[in-house]
């Protein structure tokens, strides 16, 4: 520190001094000692407390010069106003008596010295304003450390968002404000999808530039009344005022998640990075913070296990899906019983040529008609699955189900399609996944070339040397590999040179936010060229609005998949589908 203070002295402007005293001798003569130190740039005098104070309003000094005894009152009564308009002012007292009892009162009231009168002379006032200037300089350095150590006790040091300490300060005082006036307010847990991926692929500066990011968004959107606040590693929450309904909360919730559509930038890298939000509502889930914040924890959970979705609190009768890597005995008897008793429906979802409106093929997605409740997307069952002993019985009974239907299919079309089926990283690690793929392409007499396997990126960067073997053992037996969801994870152009891929599915979030010129625009662009180059088919996903076709061919990009082409649908309205699609391309 004293490094600093050193840079402080050399670039310290010179002092300004105000000298209080009402005998006009004693007066003239501090005033006379002060101008031959040339540090000493303005000099101002006051014979009374009332024009003191005026001087004290109007101007800030270094030093004040001050005399206790006044016409018009006690000197010492200023000392409180002089430190209350600044406190880096250095206040000297002096003094007709050099008397210990009023020194010691002096440095009680925070007075920097106490001179006599008598032994005023020109080099002990020169000392005096020297050593008083690096005094200052330290208490400047002094008050900026611990500004700087309160504010990191009450902020994030790596976002500047309020910490986990002052995010629970400001709950618990919206607890008893709401005590209160019984205004409502909301809490929502967020945490991050996807951002483990980050640190292990690219490391924790990367993971840094991510976090800050998220932070500046997340504020962005959020009112000067609410808090948003870093937890710590991914994971944030946020108190929202003023919001008089579930739905209302549910809203803006969204809207913060939307703000992380636009992928992040680190490097040459384009990073999706999701959040998944768990709201609670004050006082429907609970009116203390505790009983908040852990309804909003579960809801959360709830969300996470849908990947990037939000959720409300669903209370103690509609019990959330289980958190993420856990298992319910009763959730995995219930899908026990869907793969035994067929409750698993396949829907397709058409890939099209947007200049020609040809069908190129399906991807089939699993639906789970779960008796008494409906359709169940898979986005609220596979976390479960992923973590227990289902998953080949799973895996291999979609496949068949579609091989199944494209068997079917072959006898009715001239041109059978080719039908993707969603694969999960773990079936990766089944030594035995090639032979059983290849058996049953075997057993349902469906060509290999019919069928595609997808693999989410994240899958590559799990275990990038074991994907890429069993890619090429598939590939070698005919079976088209395509990566889907890409941009969500952090596959390099060197690996995908290297692995046999025939398609690459962009990431939806790339086309929701898709504008002229935006960098969504640029990276299709490039995207696009990269593919064409190698040769793999490059298909947008998510293409919901039909004014984005144009802009996506102009970009290079002639494939598409999304509602504005159709939404999935059951096997049996395939065929009608084709019929009405053929020539007549899109509906509005």
């Amino acid at each position: 520190m004293i490094d600093d203070v050193e840079c402080l002295l050399e670039t310290l402007p010179q002092v300004s001094v105000l000298v209080v005293d009402d005998d006009d001798v004693d007066r003239e003569r501090i005033i006379r000692l002060l101008h031959r130190n040339a540090q000493c740039s303005q000099i101002l005098e006051a014979d009374s407390k009332a024009s003191a104070l005026r001087l004290l309003g109007r101007e800030l000094f270094d030093f004040v010069f001050l005399d206790f005894k006044l016409d018009d009152g006690d000197g010492r009564e200023l000392v409180p106003s002089i430190q209350q308009r600044n406190q880096s002012c250095l206040i000297v007292a002096v003094t007709g008596t050099g008397n210990e009892r009023i020194a010691a009162e002096a440095i009680k009231l925070g007075v920097y010295e106490y001179l006599p009168k008598f032994e005023l002379t020109e080099d002990r006032l020169r000392q005096t304003i020297s050593d008083g200037v690096r005094v200052a300089a330290i208490q400047a350095k002094l008050r900026e450390t611990e500004q700087l150590l309160q504010h990191r006790s009450l902020y994030d040091s790596l976002t500047d968002l309020p910490n986990r300490n002052l995010f629970l300060d400001r709950l618990d005082q919206l607890c008893a404000l709401h005590a209160r006036n019984q205004l409502p307010f909301a809490v929502l847990m967020i945490d991050l999808d996807r951002f483990k991926e980050v640190n292990d692929k690219l490391g924790h500066q990367a993971g840094d530039l991510v976090l800050r990011e998220v932070g500046v968004r997340f504020s962005s959107l959020l009112r000067g009344s609410d808090t948003i606040a870093r937890l710590g590693g991914d994971e944030f929450a946020a108190l929202l005022l003023e919001v008089d309904s579930a739905e209302c909360a549910l809203s803006l919730a969204e809207k913060v998640g939307h703000t992380l559509d636009t992928p992040i930038l680190v490097g040459e890298h384009a990073l999706s990075i999701g959040a998944s939000f768990g709201v609670a509502m004050c006082p429907q889930h609970g009116r203390d913070p505790a009983q908040l914040l852990s309804c909003a924890d579960i809801a959360m959970y709830q969300a996470k296990s849908r990947l990037g979705a939000v959720a409300l609190y669903a209370g103690e009768n509609d019990k959330p899906w289980p958190k993420a890597g856990q298992t319910t005995q009763a959730l995995i008897t219930q899908l026990t019983r869907a793969i035994q008793y067929e409750e698993l429906e396949m829907h397709y979802q058409p890939k099209v040529r947007l200049d020609s409106k040809e069908v190129l093929g399906f991807e089939a997605l699993v639906r789970w008609n779960k008796p008494l409740q409906g359709q169940v997307n898979p986005d609220e069952f596979m976390p479960t699955l992923e973590s227990c002993n289902l998953l080949s019985r799973f895996t291999y009974l979609t496949l068949e189900l579609v091989l199944s239907q494209q068997q079917r299919w072959i006898g009715q079309l001239r041109k059978p399609f080719k039908v993707a089926v969603n694969i999960s990283a773990r079936m990766l690690e089944d030594e035995g996944f090639v032979e059983q793929v290849v058996v049953r392409l075997a057993d349902y007499q469906v060509p290999s070339s019919l069928l595609v396997l997808e693999l989410t990126e994240t899958a590559l960067v799990i275990n990038p040397v074991k994907a890429k073997k069993v890619i090429e053992q598939l590939h070698a037996h005919g079976v088209s590999l395509s990566i889907d969801d890409f941009g969500a994870g952090f596959t390099s152009f060197t690996y995908l040179k290297s692995c046999p891929i025939t398609e690459i599915k962009l990431d939806k979030a790339f086309a929701q936010e898709l504008e002229p010129g935006s960098f969504n625009a640029a990276l299709i662009q490039c995207m696009a060229v990269f593919c064409q180059t190698r040769a793999i088919d490059f298909i947008v996903e998510g293409v919901e609005r039909k004014k984005h076709w144009p802009l996506l061919m102009q970009l290079g990009c002639y494939l598409g998949q999304g509602y504005s082409i159709a939404k999935p649908m059951p096997a049996t309205k395939v065929l009608p589908w084709l019929q009405a699609w053929e020539p007549n391309g899109p509906q509005d």
